[in-house]
């Protein structure tokens, strides 16, 4: 039977880094996952992601994201020049928002450099958005967009060149630990590893099922729209923006591929997983069309249907945690067995830097990066 340093289940955007981690470290890799990433199965699925310096959800984030930056601009200055466009994120609400309060906090702890908008400023600015008159935005001009394609291509293939084994559309049957290694296995046979690490998204829970981790799965409807006034939301003319409340949010257009409109926190739960998931319907295109019209009102021709001038929608997954946060640890009852998991939508930017925790927990048993307040211990 074959054995190798490290075995991962999972290889979409933390599995894929964690690979190429592993493998640029002289480690032999293995990394097995169902379908072939990119795809719409999992929670990097709709082309794009925003990258954020200053972070709402958490400021203990802030040095990972700071981290995960130094990667990003490496794999750009390498050659992959498309990952990432600087656009700025606008973050906009009334001022006792969380939202806004949140990059008002990030900002403040870490002294991040953010300009304040009033509502006046930011239709001026970026007459592609209109806000209601009580609500300000905050802009971080150090924040974009990251092209998810491109982000694992990098990965998958960077993992390949490096000497990484990795099995695409291979379905992981189970695992089970025999003294110090762990035996992964597969309809093709079993592998053998001295260390397993699990990133498989939205599957986590079911190949962790005796660790009852609290994840909850949830359909997210991603849209496209051909914009009404085109010139108003190139890079340049419009940033990454989201309104509070809801975390309705959109993207500028890239590449002619129309504006991507989503909400971050809304979108169905799945009561159990796997399971067969809806495809995007009109119940779902309706709240939205509502919202465009009251604060992207240039986006769309009012003299024609909205699902007229739609030119995609898509679903993807998010793994949630109970408070919203990353779980990354080791198993409790075997060391040799890593888990990254519940990335809560908001984990793909931070891909490298988990990637690097991951393979340093591997291989070294500790990580000088900050993911202490990461551990599930304590947590739920």
């Amino acid at each position: 039977m074959p054995g190798y340093d490290v075995a991962i289940i999972g290889l979409g955007a933390m599995g894929s880094f964690t690979a190429m981690e592993l493998a640029g470290r002289g480690a032999s890799v293995i990394g097995f996952d169902r379908f072939s990433p990119p795809h719409e199965k999992g929670s990097h699925g709709g082309e794009t992601r925003a990258f954020r310096t200053i972070y709402t959800e958490h400021p203990d984030y802030v040095p990972l994201m700071k981290r995960a930056l130094e990667h990003w601009e490496r794999l750009a200055a390498e050659g992959s020049s498309e990952l990432l466009t600087w656009t700025g994120v606008l973050s906009l609400g009334e001022a006792d928002s969380s939202l806004i309060g949140g990059v008002r906090q990030s900002a403040d702890v870490y002294g991040l450099p953010v300009q304040s908008l009033p509502a006046d400023e930011v239709r001026r600015r970026f007459p592609a958005l209109n806000p209601p008159g009580n609500f300000t935005g905050l802009l971080d001009t150090r924040s974009g967009l990251i092209d998810v394609a491109a982000a694992l291509g990098c990965a998958l293939q960077g993992a390949r060149r490096l000497g990484a084994e990795l099995r695409l559309d291979r379905e992981v049957l189970g695992w089970s630990v025999e003294g110090r290694e762990v035996l992964v296995n597969t309809r093709e046979g079993q592998v053998r590893a001295k260390r397993l690490v699990v990133t498989a998204g939205a599957w986590s829970g079911a190949i962790l099922r005796a660790l009852k981790l609290p994840l909850l799965v949830r359909r997210q409807v991603l849209t496209w729209f051909r914009p009404h006034r085109p010139e108003w939301f190139q890079p340049g003319a419009a940033p990454v923006f989201v309104f509070a409340p809801g975390a309705f949010y959109g993207f500028p257009e890239i590449g002619g591929n129309g504006v991507k409109i989503a909400y971050h926190e809304r979108g169905d739960p799945l009561p159990a997983f796997p399971v067969q998931v809806p495809p995007p319907s009109d119940a779902d295109l309706g709240p939205l069309a509502r919202d465009i019209a009251r604060f992207v009102p240039g986006l769309l021709d009012p003299a024609r249907p909205p699902q007229d001038q739609m030119l995609a929608a898509k679903t993807c997954l998010y793994t949630l945690t109970p408070d919203g946060h990353f779980i990354i640890d080791r198993h409790p009852q075997y060391e040799q067995v890593l888990f990254g998991a519940g990335f809560s939508g908001h984990g793909f930017k931070f891909a490298p830097v988990m990637g690097e925790v991951l393979a340093d927990l591997a291989l070294e048993g500790k990580t000088e990066q900050p993911v202490d307040f990461l551990r599930l211990e304590g947590r739920f």
